[in-house]
């Protein structure tokens, strides 16, 4: 697991993927036959084979924040980079890139800054980052507006070894998955695209451009959801009951999305004949690359696989061991033994084009000899 740990550790807000993306380099590149990157950040690996062709994917980028102002005091104001929960955030350290060295800071507001009594649940807008600086020293050291603020928030194995904590599983264990199955179906003559994509947590970004250039026959999203195991309430919420522990989470619906029902189904039963345990995920909100990808060119049928976490968008996730293993062992079999009814082509669209039928007029005959009509001058004699 120390892939994992190195995966969750990097620095990853979205639009600042880079250190993610060469770590993912270089632990995949020996189990496919080429990696690039394209314009948009995404890391393609490829693994050439017979067809159908999957496309396996999981977002490298993580929430986070921006630097959107530097109060006269130092204080470094805050801009959420995805679904940030402010209250998570408080007494976070975070690190900000200067020009010259990276910095460290504390996220806090001014009232717990001040020992005052903190009445309301905070906004974004009231959260800050103490450095300690002054903004003359901030600005030799070339911190600006802008800037990316990444949590730092090192991993946590708990109850000996089965549960792990930390910043950014959602979707490092997404990307752990899939390198470990490329690792695991290096053998096989199986054709896939892992894709690493960027820009999930801000609109889904990456997931356009990558699955437009590839246009797969099908696609599988793996990611995290919600686990509601410890909710009072969970028969009201706005989706299915999730535990940690009890497997990965085969999605059904989404807000704007509803997977293929033949990948789901083979899904499904792949995990019945492995007897993989699973969940099953019906939800009225939330989104993934998977409702994206399917949306590009023509269409591509696509499924989502999910790891129920707890603590979701904040700095101390928290996702069972088990359920990331079982996740890249349903995968694998479902790769292995794709069933006939994934093998189908796509359907042809032939495009017909429409004739409209005229009536046929000759054309019109010269009258010429003695039946031919001499046209009366219009030219008037004076």
């Amino acid at each position: 697991m120390i892939l994992l740990e190195r995966l969750i550790n990097a620095h990853g807000v979205s639009g600042n993927e880079k250190e993610v993306s060469e770590i993912i380099i270089n632990a995949i590149r020996t189990y496919v036959d080429d990696v690039s990157v394209d314009s948009s950040g995404n890391v393609i690996a490829h693994k050439k084979g017979k067809k159908p062709v999957f496309m396996l994917a999981a977002h490298m980028d993580e929430i986070g924040m921006m630097v959107r102002e530097i109060t006269t005091d130092g204080l470094l104001l805050c801009a959420a980079v995805g679904g940030v929960i402010p209250l998570s955030m408080i007494g976070t350290r975070v690190s900000v890139q200067g020009e010259k060295e990276l910095i460290h800071g504390i996220v806090t507001t001014r009232e717990i800054s001040c020992g005052e009594d903190v009445e309301d649940v905070p906004y974004i807008d009231d959260l800050v980052v103490d450095t300690g600086l002054t903004p003359e020293k901030l600005g030799e050291l070339g911190v600006t507006v802008g800037a990316f603020l990444e949590p730092r928030k090192e991993v946590n194995w708990l109850t000996y070894g089965n549960t792990i904590s930390g910043k950014a599983l959602d979707d490092r264990l997404g990307c752990f998955c899939l390198i470990e199955i490329a690792r695991r179906l290096a053998e096989t003559d199986q054709q896939v695209y892992y894709v690493f994509t960027v820009q999930e947590e801000v609109g889904v970004q990456g997931a356009k451009t990558s699955a437009f250039a590839i246009h797969p026959r099908w696609a599988i999203v793996i990611d995290v959801t919600v686990a509601n195991d410890l909710s009072y309430d969970d028969e009201k919420t706005a989706g299915t009951h999730l535990a940690l522990g009890k497997g990965p989470c085969i999605l059904h619906m989404e807000e704007g999305f509803i997977p293929n029902t033949d990948l789901v189904n083979a899904i499904r039963k792949t995990a019945e004949k492995y007897n993989i345990q699973i969940q099953h995920e019906v939800s009225s909100f939330g989104t993934t690359d998977a409702s994206n990808i399917s949306a590009v060119r023509r269409g591509v049928p696509s499924a989502n696989i999910s790891i129920a976490i707890r603590n979701v968008h904040s700095t101390i996730e928290i996702a069972n061991r088990k359920d990331v293993e079982n996740t890249i062992t349903l995968v694998i079999n479902l790769m292995k033994n794709i069933p006939a009814s994934l093998k189908k082509p796509h359907t042809d669209i032939k495009k017909e084009t429409t004739v409209v039928k005229r009536p046929h007029k000759p054309p019109a005959r010269k009258k010429t000899g003695k039946s031919a009509k001499k046209k009366k001058s219009t030219n008037k004699k004076h």
